[in-house]
């Protein structure tokens, strides 16, 4: 933090030195740049800096700094970040207004409130208000003042265990590696509770029960919520949010439609309303009928900047267009949903017209969860997602044109970082209503095979696996909600449904994963034939699950019916009924059934050497585990051959340095 605050204090100082050699006051100064005669004092003082780089070159304007001088400024107006920073998102350079509520949110989250009982706000309101710019303005504006500030998507459950194991990595935790999820959230708990002065953002919190979960009952630090919630009892102090003042909402306009500069103040508003009034007036009704919503402004500028049109040309083709797709999207009369409609529908429809390959990955994006959009999904699934987007995967810098469309009209958000696409709640709303049942149903198989497909089916598949079920992990979910049954799309529903379950036993999420396997069990028994592939995994996966769970007369029962239905199946899967086996044998040797387990795991061996190949992994794991039998039974000479064997099948296949080797060595039976 010494080094942030030497940035910050530095700034300030140069200010200082500037404004006073060009002989004016704070209050002069904040004057001429149209901002609180506070805001300069809070600059010098190093309580936080400028918020936009153009705010700092109009400072500079106004100071008649020289160009080494302008570069100085700027170079000193960098905010260094905190030592522990997870942010996913980056500062809006066109953010506007807000200011009263950011000053109440340093008021109640500032450092000189460490004595409050609590230091928690919530930013609440409807959606499209601005919540998270604000939540994210806040982060970026006051990060000098915390030790860390973390950012955490709170909608579902799994959101925030993936935010808490982006937390785990920025802080280098041990844990991290952990399959547990449980480990993984009491140790940033831990941390939490042991360290002061960070910031918590939690993001589309709709649930608050998740904060008594997931945070430590003794908390050193600020949260900020965002929100539709209203109430909140002794959680959090509320800020309601309504949209932005006409002012405000003009200005924002503008800037966003780069018709002034980023950081422009309101005086070059007023003069640009002297100088092209009928503009001017055409901005006015725009900001009035959107109802001052910041997301429906967003996209207004968005799509004026793109096209080059005027505001009273886009204004003239909203005011053909507003009555057939307000109709569209239900009852008139309430301004502000039905102005965010029509601007989405007017940019879809343009995205329809000039490049087709958006618009078909748009129809994709609405059809899943609407943060964290993997790009793997359009690239490595292109094969699955029909005729349409086919292409990219043998060309995949379509992919890159096509966002690039996208993203000027504001539709996406793409995180190169971490090769994700966003797409607002309200965008995604829009879009899915524009679209008629049957196109609907149609992508929907598609992504659903996609997904199918792309999803693991267990960690010995894949060498991410863990980061790619993580990934996919909350799209999947949209299409496994128990209403969704529809029979056209079981197959790769119940693929889907064995492979999502298989990981969340493994993350030790046990009632999801149950949930899950039992519905996968259900529907399988539906399919024609009633031996779906998928059947036995679900037994094997349920019987597993079981089994951690202590439950070992339901968990043989279950590796039982799953060893049947694989020598059963119409196409059986040598390798399934093996592993079932191997884990059927364990079970009985792990509670001193020698006899039952021995002649299972000699069945393993068997089967496995004539169909997989004696030198088949899965054939050394058999081995291994009846080695330890014989070695529990003190039966040393029978055991040692199998381990030797098995020891030497893994070097073949692995490498003598593999973990998995290794581990025989120190663990040899």
């Amino acid at each position: 933090m010494e080094k942030s605050q030497t940035i910050s204090s530095s700034f300030g100082e140069l200010l200082k030195t500037c404004r006073k050699r060009k002989r004016l006051t704070q209050r002069q100064l904040a004057q001429r740049l149209d901002v609180h005669a506070n805001t300069v004092s809070s600059w010098e003082l190093g309580t936080y800096l400028p918020a936009t780089r153009g705010l700092v070159l109009e400072l500079a304007r106004h100071l008649e700094l020289d160009e080494p001088g302008t570069r100085q400024l700027l170079e000193a107006s960098l905010t260094a970040l905190p030592p522990y920073w997870h942010v996913p998102f980056l500062r809006n350079p066109f953010f506007t207004g807000s200011e009263k509520i950011l000053e109440v949110l340093h008021t109640r989250l500032g450092s000189d409130q460490v004595g409050a009982l609590t230091r928690s706000s919530a930013l609440h309101g409807l959606g499209g208000v601005g919540k998270t710019q604000i939540a994210l303005e806040y982060a970026y504006r006051h990060a000098l003042e915390y030790s860390a500030v973390f950012w955490i998507g709170a909608e579902i459950d799994e959101q925030v265990i993936s935010s808490f194991w982006q937390i785990a990595e920025s802080l280098q935790l041990p844990e991290r590696a952990e399959k547990d999820q449980g480990a993984l959230v009491t140790a940033v708990k831990r941390w939490l509770s042991t360290h002061s002065q960070w910031l918590l953002i939690w993001d589309n919190l709709e649930d608050l029960a998740l904060l008594d979960r997931f945070l430590p009952s003794a908390r050193s630090g600020a949260i900020l919520l965002t929100t539709r919630l209203q109430a909140f009892g002794t959680l959090a102090r509320g800020l309601d949010l309504f949209p932005m003042a006409q002012e405000e909402g003009l200005l924002f306009l503008l800037r966003r439609a780069k018709v002034l500069e980023p950081g422009a103040p309101d005086e070059q508003m007023r003069q640009f309303s002297a100088r092209l009034p009928v503009q001017y007036a055409a901005a006015v009704d725009l900001v009035t009928i959107m109802g001052r919503l910041p997301l429906a402004l967003d996209q207004a500028g968005a799509y004026i900047e793109e096209t080059g049109c005027s505001l009273t040309g886009y204004l003239h083709s909203y005011e053909r267009e507003h009555v057939r797709l307000l109709d569209r999207r239900g009852e008139a009369g309430s301004a502000h949903p039905h102005s965010v409609t029509a601007t989405f529908l007017l940019t879809m429809e343009r995205v329809e017209r000039e490049h087709s390959l958006a618009a078909n990955i748009l129809r994709v994006c609405t059809l899943l969860h609407a943060d964290a959009i993997p790009e793997e999904l359009f690239v490595e699934g292109a094969a699955y997602l029909g005729p349409e987007l086919a292409c990219l995967s043998a060309d995949p810098t379509q992919f890159d044109a096509a966002l690039a469309f996208l993203r000027r009209l504001s539709l996406v958000q793409r995180y190169s970082e971490t090769r994700m696409l966003s797409l607002h709640r309200l965008v995604q709303a829009v879009l899915k209503g524009y679209l008629s049942e049957a196109v609907q149903r149609t992508w929907r198989a598609r992504v659903l095979w996609a997904l199918s497909q792309l999803f693991p089916s267990n960690e010995g598949t894949q060498a991410r696996y863990w980061q790619t079920c993580e990934r996919l992990l909350p799209h999947a979910l949209v299409f496994l909600t128990p209403d969704d049954q529809e029979s056209e799309e079981q197959v790769p529903r119940i693929t889907l449904m064995s492979h999502v379950a298989t990981y969340l036993s493994e993350r030790s999420c046990y009632r999801e994963a149950e949930q899950l396997f039992q519905r996968t069990i259900h529907l399988g028994e539906q399919a024609p034939g009633g031996d779906h592939p998928q059947m036995g995994k679900a037994f094997h996966g349920l019987a597993l699950l079981f089994w951690r769970q202590g439950k070992h007369a339901e968990a043989e029962r279950l590796f039982q019916r799953a060893i049947h239905l694989g020598e059963q199946a119409s196409a059986p899967d040598p390798f399934q009924v093996c592993e079932a086996l191997y884990r059927l044998a364990s079970l009985y040797r792990d509670q001193g059934k020698y006899t039952e387990a021995e002649p299972l795991f000699q069945r393993a061996i068997s089967l496995g050497e004539q169909t997989l190949g004696g030198d088949h992994p899965q054939v050394a794991t058999s081995l291994q585990g009846l080695a330890v039998l014989y070695a529990e039974q003190w039966k040393y000479a029978r055991a040692e051959p199998l381990y030797q064997r098995a020891l030497h099948i893994r070097e073949q296949a692995l490498g003598p340095d593999h973990p998995q080797v290794a581990a025989l060595f120190h663990n040899p039976i």
